[in-house]
Order: structure tokens, then C-alpha cells, then sequence
């Protein structure tokens, strides 16, 4: 049996551990002890490490000590520290991007310049604001074309960074003022103005060796924090899939468009000489006009990776030695023609204040007994089904597998309601309300 070694903490890494146990040995890296991940490194056999998932040169130490065949790194905040840059120095195999293949994703700047380049019909209005000079000169223009915006960090910000006008944004003088706080607070970055864009968001995360991919369902994450998509951004309070590749309100002529554009980026960033393999991770808006280009991540999305793991049929570690070998083929793995639902469970004060730590109790038999699998990410265990959270951050997840969106969400629901007991707050219409959104039915495609 392979030893593998996954990078993380959360409810992502949670569900990649899940499934490696199936077959492999696993290994873990983790900030704190998370429930779940202690549990499928102690069933398989394997160690874990509580440190830092930033610290590469600790992770190559606990890999070369245990021997480990392959290491998964799959968050964004090791990969922009260059953990796979450090592992790779060391001779151990890795997936996952170093820190310059990365750049996609913790370079904002970098990412739209590039998808403008390439596909420049498909790239929404956008800004370089660095300074004060370039800050006035771009809201004057905004101004001028009567346009709402969003507002990016250049860097990362874990979800929680990107305000939106309508949103969280009264209006053009309420982000010219968040715009000008960036630059005060991050003076050695520049702030993205994106034009804003009406549309349903999704994100379709291919997997590749560097060169081949692998087409997984493309996933629709929640990311506001209530409700309604009210409140404050999140990391994702939830996400869904359906039973084909495409989603309920995509054609597949959006797949497809979506899927040669990740194709025709991961050639680029090979021309290049950027080492990426492991995940790329598209986001885009259906609009009436056909699709417009949200972000890059180099990584699964959390909770949407929690989707991808349900419904893939075959095993994990194979997967991911065909990534390493760079053998990839569309036969490498399959995924079962069924929906998924994830809905995470969060302390109350997420995203909204720095809170106190709070216990819950969670029937973990009994949940699991119903189908519904669970994956621990900012909490710990205190006692047998007792927990409390840790930090302010999303605490537990909680995902099912069905033949209709509707039904997955239903179990969902039904363990959180009978099974979970404590102040914890989640989103009831993750997955229970697709159906209401905008579908663009005579749209023009761009070919």
C-alpha cells in the first residue's frame, strides 16, 4: 500500500483523506487535530504531524522520516508559500503546483492580464489600481461607464477579501474608499476593480498531470454567508453537483467552452516553464451573453472538493500516481452519475466577528448511519461526540450522495436537524433552491 501525506486542515483535505483510506496509508500535516483526519490516518495506520502546513522544510522532514510515496498539497496558502517547491527539492514526489505555477491563483493581477491575453471576449471590464494616481483615473473611467464593480485584493484573502458593489459596496464612493484601504493596508499590492457581472457563478475543476485532464462535474458554491446570498463573503457555506457534468442551468456548450479555456491556460502556463499539476480550478459566470471569467484557483475549492470526492467511482491514490507519473487519461478515474450536497456547519460570529469558542454535540453514528458522511475542519474533539470551535472559521461539513440535488439536500438537512445539537448556524437553502436560479435560456454564444 502507498504512503500518502495530505497538506491542511479543512473539510477538503478531510474528504481527500477519506477516500485515500480506502487503499493507502495516510499521512497528515495539520495545524490542529482534526477529528476526521486523525481518524482515517489512525484506520490506515499512518502518523500525523500538528504543525504549520506552511512549513515545507518541517513537511519534508515528517515525509522522508515515514517514507512517504507522495504528497498531496491542495490549499492555497501552502501552495503561494512554496511547500511543493520545497518537497520537490528534497526528491519527494508532490502534487500540487509550485508557488510560480500558482500564481494563478494568489496573483489576481496576474490571472485576469493572462485570461484577457487568451480569451479577451470571455474577460470582463477590469482595473490595475497600484497608486493614488492610477486609483482616480480608474474610478473616473468606471464613473463614466456607469458600471458597478468588485473590489480584489491582488493577493489572497481566503474568500473574505473581495467586496462587491449592491452587496457589500453602498455604491462607487464606498469602494473607491475600500479600494484606497487596500492600498493603505497592503502597500505592497495592487487592487483589481472588476466589472460586475449579472449572471449564476460555477466552477469546473480540472484535474491534470500538467499536460492531459480529467473533466469532473462542475460544482455551484454558495458564498455568502446567510440566506438568500445575503451577508457577508465566505469561503462557501456550501456547494452542490448534479448527476451529469453540466448543472442544472448550464448547457453543455458552457462545459465545454469552460473546459477548453482550462485546457488552453494550462498550456500557457506550461510554455511558461511553470510545474503545475494537480487541480485547476475555473470560475465563471453564465451570463445572458454566454460565460465571463471569475477567478483561478490552483487547487480544489473548499467545500466543492467535498463534491468531487462523493461522487468520483475508482480510487483516489491512483489518481493521483497517474497526476505524479504524468499518465493521466480520461480513464484514469470515473464519477458516478449522481448529485451531491455539502453544507457546512459554522460557529455563529463566521465572517462576522472574532468569536468565542463553542461546544456542540454531534450523534457521529448516527449520522453516518443515514448516509451522510461527515468531515470535521475548525474543530476539535473533547469528549466522544463533543466538540468545540476553534478560531472563526467553518467547523464541520456535512455531505450526501443521491440520485436528485433535492434529495442529497434532504438528508443533509434531516441529520443536522435530528443529530447536531449547539449554537451552530448553516445555510437551509444550500442545495433547496437551484431551481430558482437565473436560467439563460436564448443566450448568444461566443465560438
Amino acid at each position: 500500500m502507498k504512503k500518502i501525506l495530505v497538506v491542511g486542515q479543512g473539510g477538503r483535505e478531510s474528504s481527500i483523506a477519506k477516500r485515500l483510506a480506502e487503499d493507502s496509508i495516510v499521512f497528515a500535516v495539520m495545524a490542529h487535530k482534526n477529528p476526521t483526519l486523525v481518524r482515517y490516518v489512525n484506520c490506515s495506520g499512518g502518523k500525523y504531524l500538528i504543525c504549520s502546513p506552511n512549513d515545507g522544510e518541517a513537511i519534508a522532514r515528517f515525509a522522508t522520516e515515514n517514507s512517504v510515496d507522495l504528497v498531496f498539497v491542495n490549499s492555497d496558502e501552502p501552495l503561494a508559500s512554496g511547500v511543493v517547491d520545497v518537497l520537490m527539492s528534497h526528491g519527494i514526489h508532490t502534487v500540487g503546483p509550485t508557488r510560480a505555477g500558482a500564481q494563478i491563483e494568489w496573483d489576481k493581477e496576474y490571472a485576469i492580464k493572462l485570461m484577457h491575453k487568451k480569451f479577451p471576449e470571455f474577460t470582463p471590464e477590469f482595473w490595475i489600481v497600484s497608486n493614488e494616481e492610477s486609483l482616480t483615473a480608474a474610478f473616473d473611467e468606471i464613473q463614466k461607464m456607469s458600471l458597478e464593480i468588485v473590489v480584489k485584493p491582488q493577493g489572497l484573502s481566503g474568500g473574505k477579501g473581495v467586496k462587491v458593489m449592491g452587496v457589500h459596496l453602498a455604491n462607487l464612493m464606498a469602494a473607491e474608499e475600500y479600494t484606497r484601504k487596500l492600498l493603505s493596508d497592503r502597500p505592497d499590492e495592487s487592487v483589481i476593480l472588476v466589472e460586475k457581472i449579472e449572471g449564476v457563478e460555477f466552477t469546473l475543476m480540472v484535474l491534470t498531470d500538467g499536460v492531459s485532464v480529467l473533466r469532473p462535474p462542475a460544482t455551484y458554491d454558495y458564498p455568502y454567508r446567510f440566506d438568500g446570498d445575503t451577508g457577508p463573503g465566505t469561503g462557501g457555506m456550501g456547494s452542490f453537483n448534479d448527476r451529469c457534468l453540466p448543472l442544472p442551468f448550464m448547457t453543455q456548450v458552457d462545459y465545454d467552452q469552460c473546459l477548453n479555456i482550462a485546457i488552453e491556460i494550462l498550456q500557457v502556463i506550461r510554455a511558461e516553464n511553470r510545474h503545475f499539476n494537480g487541480v485547476l480550478n475555473t470560475g465563471f459566470f453564465i451570463t445572458e451573453k454566454g460565460l465571463k471569467f471569475l477567478e483561478f484557483n490552483a487547487r480544489f475549492g473548499d467545500p466543492e472538493c467535498m463534491n468531487i470526492m462523493s461522487v468520483l467511482d475508482g480510487s483516489l491514490s491512483s489518481l493521483l500516481n497517474d497526476i505524479d507519473c504524468k499518465t493521466l487519461t480520461n480513464t484514469s478515474a470515473r464519477f458516478m452519475n449522481q448529485a451531491s450536497v455539502v453544507k457546512y456547519l459554522v460557529s455563529p460570529d463566521y465572517a462576522l466577528k472574532n468569536g468565542e469558542r463553542h461546544e456542540f454535540e454531534m450523534d457521529i453514528d448516527a449520522i453516518e448511519r443515514m448516509g451522510v458522511d461527515i468531515f470535521f475542519s475548525s474543530a476539535v474533539e473533547i469528549e466522544i461526540n463533543r466538540f468545540v470551535t476553534i478560531g472563526n472559521s467553518r467547523c464541520v461539513a456535512l455531505v450526501a450522495r443521491s440520485n436528485s440535488i433535492q434529495s442529497a439536500c434532504d438528508q443533509v438537512e434531516t441529520a443536522i436537524r435530528k443529530h447536531v445539537r449547539g449554537p451552530l448556524d448553516w445555510r437551509t437553502d444550500v442545495g433547496s433552491e437551484y431551481k430558482n436560479l437565473n436560467v439563460y435560456k436564448d443566450r448568444i454564444y461566443i465560438t
